[in-house]
């Protein structure tokens, strides 16, 4: 396994911890397997402007009712229109780990709205806890990518 020196690594970092609807930057991506079943996805950390953080998954698997609701509201909400237009153009096609990587890479850096949701569960201790994740993804009024 390679290293990549991260500067901010020794900053207390901060979480979103409520639910709600949040203008947010998708600062970084990793691409894991999910056990048990062996699922690829990709992790996104976004980011909004107090420097709360909070982390999206997309699934190469399909949705339990078939479909890619998710991964067409990422794409969407972070793609320039002239990527929008080549999307369109490419008509329907499989979805593989290339394609998520490349969407991955691509959205580092542009903005989305994202939708949170709290989730409950049971802690290895037996008490119950609460996760904050980013469930549902819209563009941002103002555009994907950011003024220079």
């Amino acid at each position: 396994m390679s290293f990549k020196f991260d500067p901010s690594a020794a900053e207390e970092r901060k979480y979103i911890t409520k639910a709600g609807t949040y203008d947010v930057k998708v600062t970084a991506w990793k691409a894991d397997v999910m056990p048990p079943r062996a699922d690829f996805y990709i992790r996104f950390t976004l980011v909004n402007s107090e420097g709360e953080a909070v982390f999206a998954d997309i699934f190469k698997k399909s949705e339990k009712s078939g479909t890619y609701d998710r991964l067409n509201q990422f794409i969407a909400s972070t793609a320039t229109n002239d990527e929008i237009k080549k999307y369109m153009d490419r008509g329907e096609f499989e979805i593989d780990e290339d394609f998520l990587n490349l969407i991955a890479e691509r959205s580092v850096g542009r903005r989305l709205r994202v939708v949170v949701t709290e989730r409950k569960y049971q802690k290895k201790d037996g008490t119950e806890g609460v996760a904050y994740q980013g469930s549902f993804f819209r563009k941002h009024p103002d555009g994907c990518e950011l003024p220079y």
